[in-house]
């Protein structure tokens, strides 16, 4: 039940919050649900037992933020959204680790455990030029990982800008260390900026709407 709160690059003004899930449906309702409510919510609404743990983690994770009186409620596509709208949240989980992103200002995150095999998908989600940036990197798998997390986070951060992760172009802007930030091209013409980190077993991206200076 680790939690972890994330730091992004300075120009992402968002608290970013991770729970790597060790407690069973029950353990983790009793976390913050006294009256076992959610507990038999999250069993009407997935039949999956990973699909309970993720969404009851993602609300008790909730509960370890300023937001914990607040519930997380979904738009008809599916985006979330806090239930008093002051504040914008994205959420992502992989394997059992979920993430929380809340943040003044429109944000999508995406995070995926270091296992995943995104490389062997590439032609799938990558464009041309990111194919050929994947291939020439000494870390092609971590490579292509960082690219489907960014363009994933980008989705998340709009889905009415595309339809398939593929249309979102990105291009590296800047890298130190464990970091990088990518400049995110939608389809339409919108741009955004995006910040990917790597951390023990997975890699998390972030992604708003602020500017980057031209390349």
């Amino acid at each position: 039940m680790p939690i972890i709160h994330i730091e992004t690059d300075n120009a992402i003004d968002a608290d970013i919050y991770f729970w790597k899930i060790e407690e069973s449906c029950e353990e983790l309702a009793r976390l913050f649900d006294k009256g076992g409510i959610m507990l038999a919510d999250a069993a009407k609404r997935f039949k999956s037992v990973k699909r309970q743990q993720e969404w009851l983690a993602t609300r008790a994770l909730l509960m370890h933020t300023p937001y914990k009186e607040l519930q997380i409620l979904y738009h008809s596509n599916g985006k979330p959204y806090l239930s008093d709208k002051s504040m914008h949240i994205s959420i992502s989980h992989t394997q059992s680790h979920v993430a929380i992103a809340i943040s003044g200002e429109p944000i999508g995150i995406d995070i995926e455990t270091k296992s995943r095999n995104a490389h062997s998908a590439a032609k799938a989600y990558l464009q041309p030029q990111e194919i050929e940036t994947v291939n020439s990197s000494k870390e092609p798998h971590k490579e292509a990982l960082r690219l489907w997390t960014a363009k994933e986070a980008a989705f998340k951060l709009n889905p009415a800008y595309s339809t398939v992760i593929k249309d979102i172009a990105t291009k590296r802007i800047a890298e130190n260390g464990s970091s990088t930030v990518y400049r995110i091209a939608y389809k339409n013409g919108t741009t955004a900026r995006c910040h990917t980190s790597e951390h023990d077993s997975f890699i998390l991206s972030s992604c708003t709407f602020k500017e980057l200076p031209n390349p």
